[in-house]
C-alpha cells in the first residue's frame, strides 16, 4: 500500500501490461484505419459536392418555375386588358375599364419580377425584352383607343381596332411567350435529370460511406481490449492523484484558515493598541491643546478682534480633531464594547450610524445578560458592524433590524434590510462577506444570508457559548 492507501504491486502491473499490449500492437491495425479514414473523407466531399449540386439544381427549377408563372401571368393580364378594350369600344360601358385600369400596374410589377429573374441569363433576357416590346406597343395601341373613345371619338378609336394591328402584336406576344414557356421547361427538365444523377450519386456516396463505417466499426473492436486497459490505468492514476490532492488542499486549508484567524485576531489586536494609543497621547495632546486654547482666549480681551477670531477658528478646528479621533478610536474598538458588553455597543452602534445615515432602525436586545467572552464579542460585534456599512454603501434601504439574543444553543444575532438585496454574483466573490463567514465558522457557528432581488437582506449568525481554542 501507498502512503495514500492504493495497492502499488496492482497498480504498477497494470501500468505494465497497458504499455506492452500498445507497443505490441500490429501495424496491420492502424494502417487501415488510415486508408478507411482517407476513403472515408473522400466519400464525404464527394457526398457535400452532390448535395450542393442537388441544392443548386433546386434552385435554378425553382428560378425557372418562377420565370414561367411570371410569363404566364403577364399573358394572362395582357389577355385581360385587350378583353377589357373590345368590351369597352363595343359597348362605351365603363365597367368594362375596371380590368384595364388593374392591369396596366400588374403589368409593370410582373415585368419587373420577370426581368429580376432573367438578369443574370442572357438567353431568357433576350425573349424578356422581346415580351416587353410588344407589350408596350400592345399597352400603346390599347390605350389609344380607349382614350379616343373617351374623348367621343369612337369611330378612330374602332378604326385602330380594324387595321388589326393589335391582333398581330398580340399574336407575335403569344408566340414570342409560348416560345420562352417551352424553352423553360426544357431547362427544368435538364435541372431535374441533373438533380436525379446527384441524388443517385449521394445515395452511392453513403452506401460506400456505410461500407467504410462497417470496416472501421471492426477494427476498433479489436483495439477495444487495448483501450480498457488504458482506461483502467487512467482510472488507477486519476484516484491515486485525487486523493494525493485531497490531502494537499485539506493541508492548505487547515493551514489559510488557521492564518485567517491569526490574522484577524492580530488585526483586533493592533486595533486595540492603536486605540489606545491614539486616546492616551493623541487625546492628551488634544486635550493639552485645548487648555492652552482656552487660556489664550481668556487672556485675548486685549488683542485685536482677527487675533481673536483666528484663536476661536483654532478652537473650533481642535474641538472637530477631537470629535474625529474619538469615531476613530470607537472604530478601532469600541469603549462600549469593553465597559458595557456586546448588546449594549450593538445598539449604541446601530442607533448612531443609522441616525446619521439617514435610516429608520429598530433594535432588540435583553435587559441583562451575562458576561460575553472577548473573541465571541468582538467576532460577532465586527459582523454587525460591517453588515451596517454594506447597507449604508450598497442596499439603499430605508429601515434597518438589528435584534441580539440569548438562546439555549447560543448567541443569535439577525441584521435585516428592506433594500435591493444582494446580487448572486457579488455575495459568491465578496471579500466582506468571506471574512464575517469565516469569523463565525472559526467560532464553530453558523453564518446564513437569504437575499432576493427587491425584497432586501437578512443574515442569520449562531455562536456557540463555547469558543474553540485559538490555533
Amino acid at each position: 500500500m501507498d502512503s495514500h492507501g492504493l495497492p502499488w504491486r496492482q497498480y504498477r502491473s497494470v501500468h505494465l501490461d497497458f504499455w506492452d499490449g500498445l507497443r505490441l500492437l500490429p501495424g496491420s491495425i492502424w494502417l487501415p484505419i488510415v486508408a478507411i479514414s482517407l476513403l472515408g473523407l473522400g466519400v464525404f466531399v464527394l457526398n457535400e459536392w452532390s448535395v450542393d449540386r442537388i441544392r443548386i439544381a433546386a434552385e435554378s427549377v425553382n428560378r425557372t418555375l418562377g420565370m414561367q408563372n411570371e410569363v404566364i401571368a403577364l399573358r394572362s393580364q395582357l389577355v385581360d386588358l385587350e378583353s377589357a378594350q373590345r368590351g369597352y369600344l363595343l359597348t362605351t360601358n365603363s365597367r368594362y375599364l375596371a380590368p384595364y385600369e388593374s392591369a396596366l400596374p400588374d403589368l409593370q410589377v410582373i415585368s419587373a419580377r420577370l426581368r429580376s429573374l432573367a438578369a443574370n441569363d442572357a438567353e431568357v433576357l433576350e425573349h424578356v425584352t422581346r415580351l416587353e416590346e410588344l407589350r408596350g406597343t400592345k399597352i400603346a395601341e390599347v390605350t389609344a383607343s380607349v382614350s379616343l373613345t373617351q374623348r367621343g371619338d369612337r369611330a378612330n378609336a374602332m378604326a385602330i381596332l380594324r387595321t388589326g394591328e393589335g391582333r398581330k402584336v398580340m399574336d407575335q406576344f403569344r408566340e414570342q411567350a409560348q416560345a420562352l414557356i417551352e424553352l423553360l421547361d426544357t431547362r427544368v427538365a435538364s435541372l431535374r435529370a441533373e438533380q436525379a444523377r446527384s441524388l443517385v450519386m449521394s445515395r452511392y456516396a453513403f452506401a460506400a460511406l456505410a461500407l467504410l463505417t462497417f470496416a472501421l466499426i471492426l477494427l476498433v473492436v479489436r483495439l477495444f481490449v487495448s483501450d480498457s486497459l488504458r482506461r483502467e490505468e487512467q482510472r488507477y492514476e486519476e484516484e491515486h492523484e485525487r486523493r494525493r490532492l485531497e490531502v494537499i488542499i485539506e493541508d492548505r486549508t487547515r493551514e489559510l484558515s488557521r492564518l485567517t484567524t491569526h490574522l484577524q485576531s492580530a488585526s483586533e489586536q493592533e486595533k486595540a493598541d492603536l486605540a489606545r494609543d491614539l486616546h492616551d497621547e493623541l487625546g492628551g495632546l488634544l486635550t493639552a491643546a485645548n487648555m492652552d486654547l482656552a487660556w489664550l482666549q481668556g487672556r485675548s480681551v486685549t488683542m485685536e478682534q482677527e487675533v481673536r477670531d483666528k484663536l476661536d477658528e483654532l478652537v473650533r478646528t481642535v474641538t472637530e480633531a477631537m470629535q474625529l479621533k474619538r469615531r476613530v478610536v470607537e472604530n478601532l474598538r469600541p469603549a462600549l464594547l469593553d465597559h458595557f458588553g456586546l448588546p449594549t455597543a450593538l445598539e449604541a452602534y446601530f442607533d448612531e450610524t443609522c441616525k446619521r445615515a439617514g435610516l429608520q432602525c429598530r433594535t432588540t436586545i435583553p435587559d441583562e445578560i451575562d458576561p460575553i467572552p472577548q473573541a465571541l464579542a468582538i467576532a460577532l460585534f465586527r459582523v454587525g458592524q460591517e453588515s451596517l456599512t454594506n447597507i449604508i454603501r450598497h442596499a439603499k434601504a430605508r429601515n434597518v433590524e438589528m435584534s441580539f439574543a440569548v438562546e439555549p444553543g447560543g448567541y443569535h444575532l439577525v441584521i435585516a434590510d428592506d433594500g435591493i438585496g444582494i446580487d448572486p454574483e457579488r455575495m459568491r466573490s465578496s471579500h466582506g462577506l468571506s471574512g464575517m463567514r469565516h469569523r463565525i465558522v472559526s467560532l464553530n457557528g453558523s453564518f446564513e444570508i437569504d437575499s432576493n432581488p427587491g425584497r432586501g437582506t437578512r443574515l442569520d449568525v449562531l455562536v456557540p457559548f463555547a469558543s474553540p481554542e485559538p490555533p
